[in-house]
């Protein structure tokens, strides 16, 4: 029995040192051979990096981005959606660069331009919307920043909206 286990346990630490003594000796000569980049050689051959470091990472980034985006004035953000029950002869009135979903009722959209880009964009239906156009059920319109006044009347007895951005109800 014992002439079975002093080979057994030989054989157990040379399979768990081999594969390690390999790859040490493939590390080694590829840094001899200068092999690799200068962003390469700046990064420890041990570095593990996790799906939580990378999670993390992307959040930080993200905030940092719209933070110097929106500190140069390159963008707003807000990204708040607000449920909206509007009554019929009330007006939503848009301010640019205002994002509203249509979730029923009856309205029509008030422009006070009818050339091309000066109105309420349908997003949609890829098209642009003018006054006394009713907003189609489950369509997505943008209220782009141009000098038109953009605004949507309520004509049922009231209308549903999810908008995102600043509006007033008057």
């Amino acid at each position: 029995m014992k002439r079975f286990i002093v080979p057994l346990l030989l054989l157990a630490v040379m399979l768990a040192v081999l594969p390690i003594a390999a790859l040490h000796g493939v590390a080694e000569t590829g840094s001899e051979q200068g092999e690799g980049s200068a962003a390469e050689s700046e990064i420890p051959d041990d570095t593990l990096v996790t799906y939580g470091y990378l999670k993390q990472l992307r959040e930080q980034l993200k905030k940092e981005i719209i933070a110097e985006l929106t500190a140069s004035g390159g963008i707003t953000v807000d990204t708040v959606y607000n449920e909206v029950v509007v009554k019929e002869g009330e007006i939503i009135l848009l301010s640019s660069e205002s994002e509203l979903i249509y979730r029923g009722g009856g309205a029509v959209a008030i422009t006070s331009s009818n050339k091309e880009g000066e109105g309420i964009t349908d997003m949609s239906g890829n098209t642009e919307i003018f006054s006394g156009e009713a907003l189609e059920y489950g369509h997505i319109y943008f209220s782009s920043a141009s000098q038109s006044k953009k605004a949507v009347l309520v004509t049922g007895a009231s209308a549903y909206f999810t908008i995102r951005g600043s509006y007033e109800i008057v």
